[in-house]
């Protein structure tokens, strides 16, 4: 699930600088101020392009680190901390509620009370990734340095264990970050982003 993550849903910051720089110049010479078709497609191939030089090229590895100790529910997705909140809540959080319903109707509550508990169980060096370094924060680590820091909650299972939900945090910068709910589903033994929903950016 981090390497989808990380690879999906934290734009390119997996990327070398010198990649990303790439990406950045294409963009800045477009002559439109929206992406077109074309932009995302050049843009998708670059990425494929890029992460095939970078698999286990371990030298050219982005660093992100990864909060357990010191993290508090506000670092993961910001949902509230009662389900009938959520279900009352704005579209997105409503539709959020309903996933959780949808996932595990017996215990909605407690799969909230789990999307909002920080991950501490698992070291950063559990984590094996192929295109990016995860370190655990060191206490002296400024947050947003590197690739930034990463704060995962507790992950939910439906009960086949083919689905699941997981709230995660992003810091890249001082104040720079999102949080989103993820809803993943195991196909052919991998996980794969089915569904984000955005709770904060800033």
């Amino acid at each position: 699930m981090v390497i989808e993550l990380i690879e999906q849903r934290l734009y390119d910051a997996y990327l070398p600088r010198e990649d990303q720089q790439v990406i950045w110049q294409h963009f800045a010479t477009v002559d439109h101020l929206e992406p077109t078709a074309a932009d995302s497609q050049w843009h998708h191939a670059q990425k494929v392009h890029f992460q095939q030089q970078l698999y286990q090229d371990t030298v050219r590895f982005q660093t992100f680190y990864l909060r357990t100790v010191g993290a508090y529910t506000a670092q993961l997705a910001g949902l509230p901390t009662q389900f009938t909140a959520l279900q009352a809540g704005p579209k997105i959080l409503a539709r959020l509620a309903a996933r959780i319903t949808a996932l595990t109707p017996q215990s909605p509550q407690a799969v909230l009370d789990s999307l909002n508990t920080v991950q501490r169980h698992m070291p950063a060096q559990e984590f094996q990734l192929c295109t990016a370094k995860l370190l655990p924060l060191p206490a002296t680590q400024r947050a947003h340095e590197a690739g930034g820091t990463i704060t995962l909650s507790s992950v939910v299972f439906n009960a086949p264990q083919d689905q699941a939900l997981l709230a995660y945090g992003w810091q890249c910068g001082p104040r720079c970050g999102f949080g989103e709910v993820l809803w993943v589903e195991k196909v052919n033994g991998r996980w794969h982003i089915k569904q984000a929903e955005q709770i904060w950016i800033a």
